[in-house]
């Protein structure tokens, strides 16, 4: 499985700066005034610049007013799908629900087809739970905590039949916690920066816990992640009493399962059952847990759908 990093690194045009990458053959573009690392790559040269990588999606929006991150999408686009020969093929992929939910939609299908391919979107939750749910027969809650957003989806075998989606997932988490103890790094013009990345790499320290916190800033992270898993508790009640579920599922207790880097950390499981137990709810939930590998459950479920749908479409023998 073959997966790539959603940022870019800008580099000075320095001949010094374009030595080094050319000499460590590291794949890079040339712009106006800099060069660009992007994808996996980008991490390889952090050392060369403080300033800190651009997203490719800003705010979980298309970069519709970003021209290289465009290009740097299509590059990957293109690196990541298989060579296609003969008919067109399906390529499944999600992204980010909530306000730019349409376009970033839009976009990706554009790279698709671009690349001989045929687009469909699936949702993220129902991704999940194809991936991970079986044991509860495809039925239940999926959360999908990301970078951006955080995306809460019911279902019953394997059928989404209610979902939101929250404006906050870890990003929000990690800059808050770098804005209160100061976390800071500077260009070589002096610039002072938020360090997201130091933040990050403190934070997926193997010991870190969100019960077990010592100091004050694994205090403040667990209060931090509290906060936004209070928003998850609170809009999955909704969702769970809504009409919709309650006419599918009735009164059954529903397994729910959370996936998305940001769920890795230890204690995330037991924070968000005390939230819902703080909202009321945890009478109607079976069980918590983690999708095994949580990273690529969404990827692993596109697949699942991806084979799915061939079967489906694929002609049936007859016996003579």
């Amino acid at each position: 499985m073959i997966t790539e990093r959603s940022e870019y690194a800008v580099l000075s045009k320095q001949s010094s700066c374009r030595e080094t990458v050319i000499a460590r053959k590291i794949p890079c573009a040339e712009c106006d005034d800099s060069t660009v690392v992007f994808g996996n790559h980008a991490d390889q040269v952090r050392w060369l610049s403080r300033k800190p990588c651009a997203p490719l999606f800003a705010d979980a929006a298309a970069p519709t007013d970003d021209a290289p991150a465009r290009q740097i999408l299509s590059v990957l686009t293109e690196a990541m799908l298989p060579k296609n020969a003969g008919e067109p093929t399906e390529c499944f992929f999600t992204a980010p629900r909530g306000r730019s939910n349409r376009e970033n939609v839009t976009f990706l299908e554009r790279l698709t087809r671009m690349h001989g391919f045929v687009p469909r979107y699936f949702n993220a939750g129902p991704s999940v739970i194809l991936s991970s749910g079986s044991e509860n027969c495809f039925t239940g809650v999926a959360i999908v905590m990301g970078a951006e957003t955080s995306e809460i989806s019911v279902n019953r075998f394997g059928i989404e039949i209610a979902a939101a989606t929250i404006q906050v997932g870890a990003n929000w988490i990690d800059t808050e916690l770098a804005r209160q103890f100061r976390i800071q790094t500077w260009d070589e013009t002096g610039e002072c920066y938020l360090d997201l990345e130091a933040v990050r790499e403190w934070k997926h320290n193997s010991r870190m816990h969100l019960g077990n916190a010592t100091d004050e800033r694994e205090k403040t992270l667990a209060r931090l992640y509290g906060a936004v898993l209070d928003q998850i508790a609170g809009v999955t009640r909704r969702l769970i009493n809504s009409p919709a579920v309650t006419s599918a599922l009735g009164n059954d207790r529903l397994a729910v399962i959370c996936a998305g880097g940001p769920t890795q950390i230890g204690g995330f499981t037991s924070t968000l059952t005390e939230r819902f137990v703080e909202h009321e709810s945890a009478d109607q939930i079976l069980s918590i847990r983690t999708a095994d590998d949580p990273e690529t459950a969404v990827v692993r479920g596109l697949l699942i759908q991806g084979e799915l749908e061939e079967r489906r479409l694929r002609p049936t023998v007859k016996a003579a």
